[in-house]
């Protein structure tokens, strides 16, 4: 959720007696926003609903400035076809006759087959087959470098596979589904890929030592065998089904928890059985029956396949998509893929609106943190990090307002304190939080004028220094995210929503007195599509001043005016339910039904790796009884789904190193659209990796200087020349 709603906030004025950084918000009550503002993605596309399965998920409101109240719809899952027989394997085929060139011409620069290009193929059967947005989505956020054939209309061919030299072009084959399937136009199917074509894949997994990962198999064998027998098959609505990791399958997706429950949900899934003497190894199970598959052909080709659809949104494809990528390419590819959790609590010193829980809002005093509020948050924090021990780094960041902070306070802690302690408290805990300058006093800056921006800044970072706040100041985070292009075109208009301008709007005085301060880094909103980086865990590099980048907060629906539960319940029902502005949810949610979406959403951010921040507000961290806070109860649920699924730590960088990584991302993304080349030798152990132009890229797998490691993976970044080569040695993965 914004650091303030669009709604009637005052010009900020310097504190006096009861100065208030918030306006009052009585108008949300009554007229909230206004239903145009509200977009909802695409439905569903259209088509009989599978066995079991009633829809898709229903479209989700989309309201600028708060989170996502659900995943986006995707398309109902579909059972695959059927196909009788088998492909008949020639083991004697070569991708390419050997000392022959890709025309069949001899060639000396023709070499053996060790050598592979640390890329994947995703093989699918056009653009409209589900499996490709699961891989790419996957891929995208890896950083990999990757290609897609669509088979139905792309002939596969030896060039599509071996380069002129005879290197193979990927270490790592990923199919949509296990047979390729599509309508013939006669009422029959037919595979994308003809029998010489799949022969000549096989052929290349042979000769390369390249692994293949299927994102969803049936039974049967077509167009070869896996081993799987049919048993039951069917939909799985909203309500999932859970399945479990196998000792082989705890060793293929080995960051997560070995006893972990995955949850299979809107998906078609056959429950299968293996066939008896077939040497293949169940990775996955549930109901009594196979969902996961690992087998090595007669030939000695290597194969892992799920028996269920997954598409992008779910969090099933989360937590096993990177796994099947990572098994194919054991371990080694460009990118890399880590967890995340992070938390701003934005206005600290400040003072806020405070709805209550039948409605009515108190403006003056509204409500104000108390040193015993910022005692008790610090006594969370380590109660977490008690509890959750993969989560020990968990450190909140603290966005504050100098300028209603007492500069006379002492530095001892109160923690029974009331609200005049709070500045000591905070001195007290000082380095128990992070601090982030969330200028002196709060306004809008929009359309300040140069001094007024610089003063902003520059004063509260003074104030921290004063006070003994440990604070960066690359790292600014302005109120509302303004001056960053989003606003309304009324600056009288404080009902509705802001309109994205985009970031070309940006007050160029703040832009200025930003750089001037030696920020590098600005706050942004997931919820502006301008604030959106083009490429996952980047950062925008602003247009109208290149010195300084955006990096993007994620909102909730924690509202910043709910101090307790059931004003949290109020305002959520308010918003979200049957009878609220955006209905969405048949009948009003409990507070634990919220928590549990919200921490939802977060684990979905979680899960995929994002590492921007998700933002709180000092009401949310009110005492409302027994210690417990609004944001420590999203947070402990978002820490027990995550321990409850993964076995690899969850990572709380500070901000100048959050922003940081978002800058060797957008190297990264710049390095793969500049050509960057990695090439596996297996004989001599070896991978070199080239570019045409000077660049930075991360590389899972390596263990050059400055790596670091993650589970049982290793991953460094490697500054490259233009035309050099660097060489290390792979650490690789079973």
């Amino acid at each position: 959720m914004l650091t303030s709603r669009w709604f009637n906030r005052p010009t900020t004025r310097r504190r006096t007696v009861a100065h208030r950084r918030r306006g009052p918000i009585a108008a949300i009550l009554l007229l909230l926003v206004s239903q145009a503002a509200v977009t909802a993605p695409a439905a569903a596309a259209p088509g009989l609903p599978l066995d079991g399965v009633a829809s898709a998920r229903r479209p989700a409101p989309a309201v600028p400035g708060y989170g996502a109240v659900a995943p986006p719809a995707a398309a109902p899952p579909r059972k695959l076809p059927r196909k009788p027989g088998t492909v008949a394997v020639r083991p004697g085929q070569h991708v390419r006759p050997p000392g022959r060139g890709p025309a069949g011409a001899r060639t000396a620069t023709v070499t053996g087959t060790d050598r592979a290009a640390v890329r994947a193929l995703v093989v699918a059967v056009d653009a409209g087959d589900f499996g490709v947005a699961t891989w790419r989505s996957t891929l995208d956020r890896v950083g990999a470098a990757y290609d897609v054939l669509y088979a139905r209309t792309a002939p596969l061919v030896a060039d599509t596979l071996v380069r002129a030299d005879g290197t193979g072009r990927y270490n790592a084959i990923l199919l949509t589904d296990s047979m390729l399937l599509h309508a013939d136009g006669s009422g029959g199917y037919v595979s994308a890929l003809s029998g010489d074509e799949w022969n000549l894949l096989w052929a290349y997994e042979r000769d390369y030592g390249v692994r293949q990962a299927t994102l969803y198999s049936s039974y049967g064998t077509f167009p070869e065998d896996y081993c799987l027998r049919g048993g039951s098959e069917g939909g799985v609505g909203e309500t999932p089904m859970l399945a479990s990791l196998t000792t082989a399958g705890a060793g293929v997706f080995d960051y997560l928890d070995p006893g972990a429950q995955i949850p299979i949900s809107l998906s078609y899934v056959y429950l299968d059985a293996l066939q008896s003497g077939c040497g293949a190894q169940p990775v996955l199970t549930g109901g009594g029956a196979v969902l996961g598959v690992a087998t090595t052909s007669a030939d000695g080709r290597e194969r892992l396949a799920l028996t269920f659809t997954s598409n992008q949104y779910l969090l099933q494809a989360h937590l096993l998509v990177y796994g099947l990528f990572r098994w194919a390419s054991r371990g080694l590819f460009l990118g890399e893929h880590r967890h995340y959790l992070s938390v701003d609590v934005d206005d600290w010193f400040n003072s806020t609106d405070h709805q209550l829980a039948d409605g009515t809002v108190g403006t003056d005093p509204g409500f104000r943190m108390s040193g015993h509020d910022a005692y008790n948050a610090h006594v969370q924090q380590n109660a977490l990090r008690a509890a959750y021990p993969l989560a020990n780094g968990f450190t909140m960041h603290l966005a504050y307002n100098g300028g209603d902070a007492n500069l006379q306070a002492g530095n001892t802690c109160a923690p029974n304190g009331g609200i005049n302690q709070l500045t000591a408290t905070s001195r007290c805990l000082a380095g128990e939080f992070r601090w982030v300058n969330h200028t002196h006093s709060h306004p809008k800056l929009n359309f300040t004028d140069y001094p007024t921006s610089l003063a902003e800044i520059t004063q509260n970072v003074t104030v921290a220094n004063q006070l003994g706040l440990p604070v960066d100041a690359t790292v600014l985070k302005t109120g509302e995210y303004s001056g960053l292009g989003v606003y309304h075109p009324d600056p009288d208009n404080d009902l509705d929503p802001p309109t994205d301008h985009g970031l070309g709007a940006s007050n160029p005085n703040l832009l200025t007195a930003a750089n001037d301060a030696g920020v590098d880094y600005l706050h942004g909103n997931m919820s502006f599509p301008s604030h959106v980086p083009a490429c996952f865990n980047c950062n925008i590099v602003h247009p109208m001043q290149p010195a300084l980048s955006v990096v993007p907060d994620w909102p909730t629906n924690v509202a910043y005016f709910s101090t307790t539960p059931a004003e949290e319940t109020y305002f959520y029902n308010s918003f979200y339910g049957p009878n609220g502005r955006f209905p969405y949810w048949p009948t009003d949610r409990t507070y634990e039904q919220i928590v549990g979406y919200e921490s939802d959403q977060a684990m979905t951010h979680v899960a995929t790796g994002s590492i921007y921040t998700h933002t709180f507000h000092i009401g949310n961290l009110r005492d409302y009884g027994a210690g417990r806070t609004l944001t420590t109860d999203w947070v402990e649920a978002v820490l027990a789904r995550y321990t409850g699924y993964y076995s690899v730590p969850l990572l709380s960088p500070t901000w100048p190193a959050l922003a940081a990584h978002t800058a060797g991302r957008n190297a990264h993304f710049a390095a793969l659209s500049a050509g960057v080349d990695a090439v596996y030798d297996r004989g001599a152990g070896t991978v070199t990796v080239t570019s045409p132009a000077a660049a930075g890229v991360t590389i899972t797998g390596a263990r050059t200087s400055g790596y670091t490691t993650y589970g049982s993976e290793s991953t460094a970044t490697l500054a490259l020349a233009a035309g050099t080569p660097v060489v290390f040695t792979p650490s690789l993965l079973p």
